[in-house]
This record gives structure tokens, C-alpha cells and sequence, in this order.
């Protein structure tokens, strides 16, 4: 009996052997293929020899030519918008800020691909967590394929540490959101221009201690259902009396807005915060300097931080805030689809899957060809520039990092100053992530479009002058009074009622 069951499973793994042998002969017999990939991004001088690389590979692998399109992202939705609405003939799109995935999905842009991904790209299917492949359903379909990097938001404030050193300012592990660090401000505030008079510039002005003002999701988190309706996190629950998560309310009508609001006039009053933080220093005379401003930014998808992130003159420390939050809107900002006008849509899922598992496509695409852009460093998937044509940042001949409008990233070698296991801290913060959210939900704006355009145009008006502290600190409530009732003249309240009624449905129904 066992000579007979070791005759079977040697005949078995012979005929696994052929039909491997004829699965791979049958991919040598591929049809030539040539697609078009439209993807917003700026060019660089040497794509053309990197994408002839590429396509050199995809050549071989699977027979199939590559033509890539890269469109500054400032003309992305009036060019591909209007070749995707007029039938053109287009393979793979880069849906993200400016060509809506959701918006696009609805006007039948994009190709159903759940069935797709399977058969044509498993590994890519395999690597994307359950739970953010429910959150690209659209009526039970998936339409894309979003890139796995920072998936869910995370948030970090980027401190100057020499700076802080300085001032003998502690600096905390973590912070709740951007409130915790206006006490920090006020300190290095003081304590700066104790130390440094030179920062004096007049009997009322000092250097400002940062460049950065806070949105309001970056001061108290939420989840966003549709523009200014929005939910708490569950768990963090940020707006008081708001919920976890089941209760859709307008951002703008709650007291943390109104807190915002406040401590950013008070902060201008007291020179902390400059009022044209753009406008001021334009030469950026006082971004390297390691004594003058605190806080650089707030980035999001930060999972490290190099010693000298932005400036060689400090040392940054990358302060994260204590919750990752997995959203919709947030995963649906970077996808890869298929056009419904593509004669391969089968062909494209097997050229997105190299960009997405393959480490060679994910590393070419993002540093150009190694020897020429990059050198492999002792430490192990991390790159050298040195002495290639990537060593100058100011004239790179082929850089895109992190490269999320091609795809996923945690294939590919990361740039000197990285660690090693960057992929993985990116895999574990996405693990981390609150993903008790209404990770899924996809609001339809048909009922309200009319609202939703004039409430976007009482936003351009007010929100504006409020968020940059041009309002002074006394009349900040009589303003969002202004504000709030010009929004519900415009439809606000019917917005909300509308999220509120779908967000109930999709809840009952999913939950």
C-alpha cells in the first residue's frame, strides 16, 4: 500500500510538472500586446530610457508594451477626465484626488475587476488586507486596485529637534491630534526668543515658530462620509456629543471647529503664527535654519523619519499621533483601474500585478535603472545614490518616492536614509489601524448634488480667512455663526439628513 501511494503521488507530481510546463508555454505564446497607462506625475529627463527598461521586462515576462502617459497633476482631470468620457481607447488610469474613483466608477469608466484579480493577478489580490478590498466595493463590484503603502491615515507632527534641544523643550512620544502641541508652540515660542533676539524683527514682529497651520482634521480627527459631513472615530471620538461613528453631523457646526478657529486668531495676535504663512519668507530663508521655526508639518503616511528629513542644518523627530484610522476616502485616494474601453483588460491585471508584487518593476519605477539611477548599498534593500544620475535632488533623472500613483509599494527598495524594514513598519501601521470605522460605506450624492455645490461655495468664502487666524479671536463666533447659517441656507441640514439616512442603511445592512 505504501509503494502504491508513493507510485500515485509521484505520477501526480509528474502530471503537476507538465501541466506547469504547459501553463508556462502557453505564457510564451502570448499575443504582443500594447497598453496605455495614464498616470498624474510630473516628468523627469530620463523616463523614456527607464519606461524602455521596463517595458523590455514586460516584454518578456508577458509579451505586452507599456506606453506610459504621465500628466502633471494640475491638468490630470481636464485631460484624462475628457479621454475617459470620450471613449478613447485606454488601458489603466490613476484614479485619485483629481479623477475620483467613486465619480468615475459612476459614470462606467472603469471595469469590475474582483473576478479579474483572481486569475489574472493573485499575489496582488493576496497582499491587500479583506477589509480594504470591502472598502473599494461599489455596488458589490471592485473597480481598482489601491495602492498598499500607508492605506489608512497617520498623521505625525515633524519637529525640529535641534530646536527643541535648544530650548530645553520635551518633546512627547505621541499626541492625541494637533491640540496637544499649541502649549509646545507657546513654549518654543518664548523660550526661542529668550535665547535668540535676533529673531526680534521689530518692536511687535518675531520670526514665527512654525510655517504650519492645522486643518481640522488634522486638529481633532473624524471620518468623512461626503465633504462637511462627517463622523467620530470610534475610540477617539474627538467631537463631544458626537457619537462613534453611527451619527453624521457638519464639521463646521461644532465647538472643536470653533476651538480651531479661536486658538488660530490667538496664536496670529501673539506672533507665534505669522498670517501669510506662505507669503511669508518666500525664499525660505528660515526653513533650514535649526533655531527659528518648531514645527515643519504635519505628513501623512509617515511611518519614519531620517535624521535630516528636510534640512541637513536639524535634526527632525517625527512625533505620531496616538491612532491610525483605516477610512474610505482615505484608500480610495491612490487606485490603479481598468478602462472599459480596454481590448486587454486581462492583460493590464497581469502588467498592474509586476508593479504591485514584482521588486524589480517596483524599484525601476520609482529610482530608474540600477547603475545608472542607483546603487545597491551594503545594507540590504536600501540604495546608494551616489555618484549616479539620481545624486543631485534638485536635478534626479528618474526619483518618484513613494511613487503611490503607480502602485503598491512594499515590493520595493526604499532611498538611503530609509530602514531596511521600512515595508514592514508600513504593514504593521496599516495593521494598527482603527478599522471599526465605516470602512466600505460610499455615500451617493445624487440627491444632493445642488447642495453639496453651493455649501462647497460658502466653504471657498469663509473658510479661508478663519483657518489662516484673519479673523480676529473676539469676532470668530459672530463669523461661524455667518458661516453656519449661509451653509444651512445653501442645503447643509438636507446633507446631512441624506448621509444620515444612507449611513444608517449600509450600517444595518453591513453590521
Amino acid at each position: 500500500m505504501k509503494n502504491l501511494n508513493r507510485i500515485l503521488s509521484l505520477v501526480c507530481a509528474f502530471m503537476l510538472l507538465v501541466g506547469c510546463g504547459a501553463a508556462l508555454a502557453e505564457g510564451q505564446k502570448l499575443e504582443p500586446v500594447t497598453l496605455e497607462w495614464y498616470v498624474a506625475e510630473d516628468s523627469q529627463p530620463d523616463n523614456a530610457a527607464v519606461f524602455d527598461t521596463l517595458n523590455a521586462y514586460f516584454q518578456e515576462k508577458i509579451n505586452t508594451t507599456v506606453n506610459f502617459h504621465f500628466i502633471p497633476y494640475s491638468e490630470y482631470a481636464d485631460k484624462v477626465g475628457t479621454i475617459l468620457m470620450s471613449g478613447q481607447d485606454v488601458d489603466i488610469v490613476n484614479a485619485n484626488g483629481a479623477v475620483g474613483y467613486v465619480d468615475y466608477v459612476n459614470k462606467d469608466s472603469f471595469v469590475a475587476i474582483e473576478d479579474l484579480l483572481k486569475d489574472y493577478a493573485p499575489n496582488t489580490y493576496a497582499l491587500i488586507p479583506e477589509d480594504l478590498w470591502d472598502a473599494m466595493k461599489i455596488n458589490g463590484h471592485i473597480y481598482g486596485i489601491p495602492s498598499y503603502k500607508d492605506s489608512v491615515q497617520m498623521y505625525s507632527v515633524m519637529i525640529n529637534k535641534t530646536m527643541a534641544d535648544d530650548c530645553g523643550i520635551e518633546l512627547p512620544e505621541t499626541v492625541k491630534d494637533y491640540r496637544d502641541m499649541v502649549p509646545i508652540l507657546r513654549e518654543a515660542f518664548a523660550k526661542r526668543n529668550e535665547l535668540h533676539p535676533e529673531y526680534k524683527l521689530s518692536d511687535t514682529e518675531y520670526v514665527p515658530i512654525s510655517r504650519f497651520f492645522p486643518d481640522l482634521e488634522q486638529w481633532a480627527q473624524y471620518e468623512t462620509i461626503n465633504g462637511l459631513a462627517v463622523v467620530n472615530v470610534p475610540g477617539v471620538e474627538a467631537y463631544e456629543g458626537m457619537g462613534a461613528g453611527e451619527t453624521v453631523f457638519n464639521k463646521y457646526a461644532t465647538k472643536e471647529y470653533r476651538e480651531l478657529c479661536k486658538t488660530v486668531a490667538a496664536l496670529v495676535a501673539e506672533g507665534v503664527l505669522h498670517e501669510n504663512p506662505w507669503y511669508w519668507d518666500p525664499d525660505r530663508i528660515y526653513s533650514s535654519d535649526p533655531y527659528a521655526y518648531l514645527v515643519h508639518d504635519v505628513g501623512s503616511g509617515y511611518v519614519f523619519a531620517a535624521e535630516h528629513q528636510y534640512y541637513q542644518e536639524w535634526v527632525t523627530k517625527m512625533v505620531p499621533y496616538a491612532h491610525n484610522i483605516a477610512s474610505t476616502n482615505y484608500l480610495q485616494a491612490a487606485v490603479e483601474c481598468v478602462s472599459v474601453t480596454s481590448k486587454n483588460p486581462e492583460r493590464a491585471l497581469m502588467v498592474l500585478e509586476l508593479i504591485n508584487t514584482d521588486p524589480y518593476v517596483a524599484t525601476t519605477l520609482r529610482f530608474g535603472i540600477e547603475g545608472t539611477h542607483w546603487n545597491q548599498s551594503e545594507e540590504e534593500n536600501v540604495l546608494s545614490f551616489e555618484g549616479t544620475k539620481n545624486a543631485d535632488p534638485s536635478n534626479r533623472g528618474h526619483y518618484y518616492w513613494y511613487g503611490a500613483q503607480f502602485g503598491s509599494l512594499v515590493y520595493s527598495k526604499v532611498p538611503a536614509g530609509y530602514p531596511s524594514n521600512f515595508t514592514s513598519l508600513i504593514k504593521a501601521a496599516n495593521e494598527s489601524a482603527i478599522s471599526d470605522t465605516n470602512l466600505g460605506f460610499i455615500f451617493d450624492p445624487t440627491n444632493v448634488t445642488n447642495e453639496i455645490a453651493a455649501c462647497s461655495a460658502v466653504i471657498d468664502e469663509f473658510e479661508t480667512p478663519l483657518k489662516w487666524g484673519w479673523i480676529a479671536e473676539d469676532e470668530v463666533d459672530a463669523q461661524i455663526d455667518a458661516f453656519i447659517e449661509k451653509l444651512n441656507a445653501s442645503g447643509a441640514e438636507k446633507i446631512v439628513a441624506e448621509a444620515q439616512a444612507q449611513l444608517d442603511a449600509w450600517r444595518a445592512a453591513n453590521k
